[in-house]
């Protein structure tokens, strides 16, 4: 469903090529490597034959009409990206007319949000859109030395000092979580279909 409403929409064999990729033996999913050229491809490792591709597009409808009918057909949700562009707009920080450091800042913003959906506190199940974003600009800010004008100016956008000193301290410690969580899966691959996930499930001291 994300694919089809993304700002490119992909169709259903490529969603189902990038599955069977990911399970296929020489993915990379885990341990995405910098040097792209250096990665060895094998096509036939993942390939999807014909007869394959219908069979799990059938599976991938069903899928998506069980999602669907489960969220009552809502698929609206608010997120804070769009936010926080606006609210770095109006401190006066991202010009028209983007400069080196606006366009850093902008990016490493968005680059805190979508660290924060790793977050094991569930952020963006507890927090609303508007102080997710006030967080994010705030370390951003912090990390790259921009100064924003009025001493507390994240009461503008009605999120109050407790609650921007949790979610900053929560997102700053997402990189240590995530080195820890990627340690503990150095030596296994990571549950990408029912079988697996039930299978990890039924580890001993999983589910504590």
């Amino acid at each position: 469903m994300t694919a089809k409403i993304s700002f490119l929409p992909q169709s259903p064999r490529s969603v189902l090529n990038v599955y069977a990729y990911l399970l296929s033996p020489k993915s990379r999913f885990l341990e995405p490597s910098p040097d792209y050229e250096s990665i060895s491809l094998e096509p036939d490792s993942y390939y999807l034959s014909e007869s394959d591709y219908h069979s799990l597009r059938t599976k991938l409808f069903a899928t998506e009409s069980l999602v669907l009918r489960t969220l009552s057909f809502n698929t609206h949700v608010s997120l804070p990206h769009h936010l926080a562009l606006t609210y770095l707009q109006t401190l006066g920080v991202l010009p028209s007319a983007p400069t080196a450091t606006s366009k850093a800042l902008a990016q490493r913003t968005l680059a805190h949000l979508n660290t924060a959906l790793l977050s094991p506190q569930l952020f963006y199940l507890t927090h609303q859109p508007p102080a997710l974003a006030v967080a994010a600009i705030y370390l951003a800010t912090r990390e790259l030395g921009v100064k924003l004008t009025g001493r507390e100016w994240w009461e503008v956008y009605d999120v109050d000092r407790e609650e921007l000193g949790f979610l900053v301290v929560g997102m700053g410690s997402i990189r240590a979580w995530v080195e820890e969580e990627r340690a503990k899966w150095a030596d296994r691959s990571c549950p990408l279909n029912v079988e697996e996930v039930e299978h990890e499930l039924s580890r001993p001291g999983v589910e504590e």
